[in-house]
């Protein structure tokens, strides 16, 4: 029996290209994120240490007359950014995972086309910049590496931002 009253099922709303793409990006990075997180919080820090003084001292002897200037003023931020992040290499580790989960959760609710996966990695995305500075400082090495990560966000979060019309 057919009824004239009876509601047609929704009609799903087909995902466009570029959610398509910047989501299985999104999925990528994520599980990078996740795969980093665990890599932090497992390294041995007295071979972290190591070798990171061994490399600074190679680059030192590679910049010469130079070691003393600006360059040399770098790689002692460098290596003051490096003695943090092994200093405090578990909650690093720890809230990189979390935030990557976060963020993957997100991706996947806007993959299924809902608007609450863009707040989701806005949050992640935000704590992803936060994260580094609480635990790393606020010296210049620190705020350009979270400047490069940020612009990234941006990037992703503007393409998520553009698709919010197709999400329900």
């Amino acid at each position: 029996m057919n009824d004239i009253n009876a509601i047609p099922p929704p009609v799903a709303t087909p995902r466009p290209t570029l959610l398509t793409v910047i989501c299985i990006i999104a999925f990528i990075l994520g599980a990078w994120g996740i795969f980093s997180g665990v890599r932090t919080i497992t390294q041995d820090p007295i071979e972290v240490m190591a070798k990171a003084q061994a490399d600074m001292e190679q680059a030192r002897a590679d910049l010469g007359d130079n070691a003393e200037g600006m360059a040399g003023r770098f790689l002692d931020s460098a290596m003051e950014v490096t003695e943090k992040a092994v200093a405090n290499a578990v909650p690093i580790g720890v809230a990189g995972i979390i935030l990557a989960l976060i963020s993957l959760l997100g991706v996947w609710q806007m993959w299924n086309m809902r608007k609450s996966g863009f707040w989701l990695y806005l949050l992640a995305a935000v704590g992803g910049l936060i994260v580094p500075l609480v635990f790393l400082g606020g010296s210049i090495l620190a705020i350009l590496s979270v400047g490069i990560g940020g612009f990234i966000s941006l990037v992703f979060i503007i393409l998520f931002a553009v698709n919010l019309k197709y999400m329900h």
